[in-house]
């Protein structure tokens, strides 16, 4: 027999206290049976409705990626920066200049994306790491963000990053037309 998830509990738990309520207090005017009926059917929709049952916790994150931002402002010591995220700060904001305009960083809803730099610092973080330190649990509780956002950052950079390709190969064939140089092949 299948395990009943907790909206299907709570729902057949409400329908028995309608049964065992209606047995032993039913309603004694037409109007206030309706009014009952109706407080039961807009309990039942919101147990339907309702995404979490239970009571959450809010998960604590403090992150380490803030201090990439930090080693940046040094421009002594880029090492540190390159020790986190595998990259220079002129490397890295090449990059961003190049994908920030992307329309996969873009959206319609009410809530803003993460901006694309932590989006990107994110990525690069996650592709330094191997091992036991690539878990997307540590990337996420480095990088102060949960372990979906980590794979939807991965993702959304790789596309963009991937799109600088088809515009790279068209710029380099542009290139070698207008030097009259035979294109390369692979």
């Amino acid at each position: 027999m299948p395990r009943k998830s907790l909206h299907e509990k709570w729902k057949h738990d409400y329908i028995h206290f309608m049964a065992i309520r209606d047995i032993f207090a039913l309603p004694d005017t037409l109007e206030a049976l309706a009014a009952q009926f109706d407080l039961d059917a807009r309990s039942l929709q919101q147990i339907r409705n309702t995404r979490y049952l239970n009571g959450r916790t809010a998960v604590l994150k403090m992150g380490s990626l803030k201090l990439a931002w930090e080693y940046r402002k040094n421009h002594a010591d880029p090492g540190r920066f390159v020790e986190m995220l595998w990259v220079s700060p002129h490397v890295f904001d090449i990059l961003l200049y190049l994908i920030q305009d992307h329309p996969i960083f873009q959206n319609n809803s009410n809530n803003p994306q993460t901006p694309v730099q932590t989006q990107l610092a994110v990525t690069l973080y996650r592709l330094g790491r191997y091992g036991n330190a690539a878990s997307l649990a540590d990337i996420a509780r480095n990088c102060d963000i949960s372990e979906g956002s980590v794979e939807n950052f991965t993702h959304r950079c790789f596309t963009a990053i991937e799109s600088l390709h088809a515009v790279s190969t068209e710029l380099g064939l542009a290139i070698l037309v207008a030097l009259r140089l035979p294109p390369i092949t692979d």
